[in-house]
């Protein structure tokens, strides 16, 4: 008997993976310079909304930061590459990582400090919201409901892209990917990216892609 044909969905997931590890971002590998001349100095030059708090700010202050949606604790533990200032100057995996503009927010200094590297999962209804929406108990953070796609797009495309292990529960964050679909927003900042940057997050531009994730 001949062995079958590949299911159509792997086929599909196959080429997408490839496509993604042959066209991560490759252009920038000084993670500081990346801040200060394209997140701060591109993206967000006039300004914005804090991420989770939706919160208008006209620049960066002491109030404002730049937030790591896949935490660099997360890649740093997984490379293996030592102290923060050690991966930034010796494992080049690490610099392209902590360079991607995909995975970087605007944040209030408040939230960032309140996060830590807690990751995001959902939260009985036991655990009350905060004033900016968000939920936070033993080391997990549930986002609010509008930046739940936006936070699992970001998650699928670093563990796609550069091979992380997955932070959270694949199946719900592709509930969260389906429940909360790409704003216009969204989109446009993933073209901006895309133009600093020279590569997109596929999982914006095709949401469906998220079903078709594996774990190993």
């Amino acid at each position: 008997m001949m062995p079958s044909s590949p299911a159509p969905a792997l086929v599909l997931f196959a080429a997408m993976l490839s496509s993604h590890l042959a066209h991560a971002q490759d252009r920038f590998h000084d993670p500081k310079a990346v801040l200060k001349e394209h997140f701060w100095g591109d993206l967000y030059a006039s300004g914005g909304k804090t991420f989770f708090c939706g919160e208008p700010f006209e620049k960066k202050t002491v109030t404002v930061t730049d937030s790591y949606l896949y935490a660099k604790t997360w890649m740093r533990d997984h490379l293996d590459c030592g102290t923060p200032w050690q991966c930034r100057s010796n494992s080049t995996d690490y610099q392209r990582m902590a360079s991607d503009l995909h995975n970087i927010v605007p944040e209030s200094t408040r939230f960032e400090l309140d996060r830590g590297s807690a990751k995001f999962e959902n939260l009985d209804d036991s655990v009350e919201s905060n004033a900016c929406g968000y939920k936070r108990a033993f080391g997990l953070i549930e986002p609010p409901d509008r930046i739940k796609g936006d936070i699992a797009r970001a998650m699928l495309y670093m563990h796609v892209t550069y091979e992380l292990p997955l932070y959270g529960d694949l199946n719900q964050l592709k509930s969260w990917n389906r429940e909360d679909p790409p704003s216009d927003e969204e989109k446009e900042r993933n073209l901006r990216i895309s133009e600093i940057q020279g590569n997109e997050n596929s999982f914006i531009t095709y949401p469906s892609q998220a079903e078709i994730v594996t774990l190993p």
